[in-house]
């Protein structure tokens, strides 16, 4: 329902010549008696130069002329007929833009109304704008008069039409419809009190004919006077006659007149004004040249606390009025924005564009912009990725780490096949005893065809056994070594929080010994006594209560988790990418991982933490039965755990757990893209290796067996063991079955 029973109008005319609208003036506004004062006394006063700062600072302010679709997408313009009429809006040499929008700010901040008389070409687009000084608008439109008056120097009055008027005006919260407010009116009174403390400080200098003293000699003649003033004079007057004791004779009385300046506290009297002045506007000291008690750091604070609180609103507030008032005469599809004048936080932008980068936050061009660097030629839109990255210790050698990262990265895994009847010579004893060098022909070939689900050849497709066999190594070394500086990480970081708990790096927040205090004396070493007289499993639960209770392992379960979650992923799809160019099926969407539990990682995961624990609880056992002291179990455990650079234990640990990880993820991602590609048999191939997986020693599993056994697609291979595992390194089978297998599969029937 309107609240006032009409339409909207279509424009500021209409309003005022809408006889229903109550919300107009019923009649015009003359300016106050005092503009013209109070506008000249801004040319004299100290105490207003805030004004003449802040306009001046944004007189300056540039901008960009954007178009916008029907998408809401804007795009900059750079050449326009606005973009002409806004950087030369008036002929005048001396009417810059810069003038004249320093010279609307004054207005608007003085008495809080300012004017521009917009001057239309023959397509009634603006092209010129005449600033008018407010205390010539004479009359302001009101009901059925939307007109401006102005009387001009020369006395005469022009009427301006509403649209013909640019104008901002600070509303006055008293009556909206009377004229505007100056945001430095209630600085009257300081103003003027500053103003009288000026003159009465000149009038002092100046000499305003009062003597500080008067000297009463009763009963003396002029002639007397006249001779006592002279004398008084030869005896003082002078630089080197200053300070000097003066003596009469008879009758004298001194009276003082005048206050001395000092008594008057003229000097702080006017910081007070001048400071009051500041905070009214809202304007740090360091702006105005203020540097008492400054320094770098508050001058910067000052800069951007002036741009954000006191430039930006006034900005924003002309921006408002620029596309409401003139920007519609040259399309309804423009927009006019101001940059941004905050000033950027220049350590702060380093720390986002560096952090953000190093995290893989932001794309690389975007961390060059925040450094003011111009985007990069080639790879601007990259992300970087982290999973190099590794935590180093304050007693760590950082180039001992990174050469063994760089190592663990770039060497070729070990090959343990063997190489008996692959190479290409070998070396035998001759009739004379000597060794002799002779070739051997190259193996035969070891492709097999591949047959379609019919049992028939398809289409002369085949696959070299070496060839699959190479593809899974080179898989392996692809995503082998990422798993292995993660856990490299994972470990060292691990360490660092066990000695934490131990107190060997800082003050554990409890003592993890605690729960084991009767078995320890005051001096930390072991009570065999009070440790003998337990059994062999309360003891062993008592070491492996130890071991859980030093931190949190279900948070680290957690955190490994979260590490090998995206790195399963990628090496799932590494294996799926091998498999589908090993056998050309191209067309074929690759399997994506949904679940990483299809995996059981989480089992593998608690396992590697409770050989962990295992570990720990073994050294505190062993170390009890010795003897040991607790300070000598706590480095016995970090000894044992590693995490030092080049300590071949932990990276004999980490490099198992990595190979496992990325060949299990590896082999899922290929037996799932081979059946994604229809796929109808897999065969299962043993590797030739130094200790082949034979079942030797009796009750051990035998994967010999299986090579050459062949099995649909969705059937599972049956081991001596009696497991069923659906692929080599099966994550559903045990320990025994998958740990350093190297077996691998090719299919058929597609």
């Amino acid at each position: 329902m309107p609240l006032f029973n009409r339409r909207r109008a279509n424009s500021a005319s209409d309003q005022y010549n809408r006889r229903e609208n109550s919300m107009v003036p019923r009649w015009t506004r003359p300016p106050e008696r005092n503009t013209a004062e109070w506008i000249d006394m801004f040319s004299k006063s100290p105490r207003l130069a805030v004004v003449n700062r802040i306009a001046s600072d944004l007189s300056f302010c540039s901008g960009r002329l954007y178009q916008v679709d029907g998408n809401g997408e804007e795009r900059e313009m750079t050449s326009h007929p606005f973009l002409d009429f806004f950087d030369n809006c008036n002929p005048l040499y001396e009417y810059s833009s810069a003038a004249i929008w320093q010279l609307h700010e004054i207005y608007l901040l003085l008495k809080g109304e300012g004017y521009f008389i917009i001057e239309r070409d023959a397509i009634g687009r603006p092209a010129e704008l005449w600033p008018v000084p407010i205390h010539w608008v004479y009359m302001t439109p009101y009901l059925n008069h939307p007109l401006y008056s102005i009387r001009t120097t020369s006395g005469s009055i022009i009427e301006v039409p509403v649209e013909d008027m640019f104008i901002q005006k600070t509303l006055n919260p008293l009556d909206p419809t009377m004229r505007g407010l100056g945001e430095a009116e209630s600085l009257s009174d300081e103003v003027e009190t500053d103003e009288y403390a000026a003159k009465f400080q000149k009038r002092f200098f100046y000499n305003d004919a009062t003597p500080n003293v008067v000297i009463s000699m009763p009963g003396s003649s002029d002639e007397q006077r006249k001779r006592f003033r002279t004398e008084w004079l030869e005896r003082f007057q002078g630089v080197f006659k200053a300070h000097g004791i003066a003596t009469v004779g008879g009758e004298t009385q001194v009276h003082r007149l005048g206050d001395h300046m000092k008594d008057l506290d003229m000097v702080e009297g006017r910081k007070f004004l001048r400071d009051a002045s500041l905070e009214h506007f809202g304007m740090p000291r360091e702006i105005m040249g203020i540097t008492e008690n400054s320094n770098r750091s508050t001058a910067e604070a000052a800069q951007f606390i002036y741009a954000q609180n006191v430039l930006t609103p006034r900005l924003v507030r002309r921006e408002e009025a620029v596309n409401k008032q003139i920007i519609p005469a040259f399309g309804d599809d423009l927009v006019w924005r101001y940059d941004d004048i905050v000033p950027r936080n220049v350590e702060f932008d380093k720390t986002r564009a560096l952090e953000g980068w190093n995290a893989g936050i932001l794309l690389k061009d975007e961390a060059r912009d925040l450094l003011d660097f111009a985007p990069a030629k080639t790879g601007g839109n990259v992300y970087k990725s982290s999973f190099s990255d590794t935590f180093i210790g304050e007693d760590e050698d950082p180039v001992e780490i990174t050469a063994g990262l760089a190592a663990m990265q770039y060497n070729e895994p070990e090959d343990t096949r063997d190489t008996r009847d692959t190479q290409d010579t070998i070396n035998v004893e001759n009739d004379a005893g000597k060794s002799a060098a002779i070739e051997i022909e190259d193996p035969e070939d070891d492709s097999i065809e591949i047959l379609d689900a019919y049992g028939e050849k398809a289409s002369g497709r085949r696959v070299s056994l070496s060839a699959a066999e190479r593809s899974e190594v080179a898989a392996l070394r692809e995503c082998g070594a990422t798993f292995e500086v993660a856990m490299m990480k994972f470990f060292r970081a691990q360490t660092r929080l066990i000695a934490a708990a131990l107190g060997e790096t800082t003050k554990a927040d409890n003592d993890v010994w605690v729960g084991m205090s009767e078995y320890f004396n005051d001096d930390g070493s072991a009570n065999y006594e009070a440790w003998n007289l337990l059994d062999a499993a309360t003891q062993e639960g008592l070491a492996r209560k130890f071991a859980s209770s030093l931190i949190d392992w279900t948070k680290e379960n957690a955190t490994l988790q979260k590490i090998f979650e995206p790195l399963w992923r990628q090496t799932y799809g590494t294996g799926a990418a091998h498999a589908q160019k090993l056998y050309g099926v191209q067309a074929v969407n690759r399997p994506e991982l949904v679940s990483t539990a299809k995996l059981r990682g989480g089992q593998r995961i608690a396992h590697i933490q409770q050989v962990t624990k295992d570990r720990i609880g073994q050294i505190v056992y062993s170390g009890i039965e010795h003897g040991d002291s607790t300070k000598k179990i706590a480095a016995s455990i970090l000894e044992d755990l590693g995490g030092k650079p080049g300590d071949k234990k932990i990276e004999a640990r980490a490099k198992l757990i990595a190979r496992q990880e990325a060949t299990t993820s590896l082999t899922a991602g290929q037996h799932d893209m081979m059946y994604n590609a229809g796929a109808m048999t897999k065969t299962w191939h043993h590797r030739p290796q130094k200790n082949p997986r034979d079942g030797t020693p009796p009750g051990t599993a035998d994967h010999v067996e299986l090579d050459g056994v062949e099995r649909q697609i969705t059937e599972k291979f049956l081991t001596n063991l009696g497991n069923k595992l659906e692929h080599p390194r099966d994550p559903t089978a045990p320990a025994e079955e998958v740990i350093n297998c190297r077996c691998y599969l090719t299919y058929g029937g597609f």
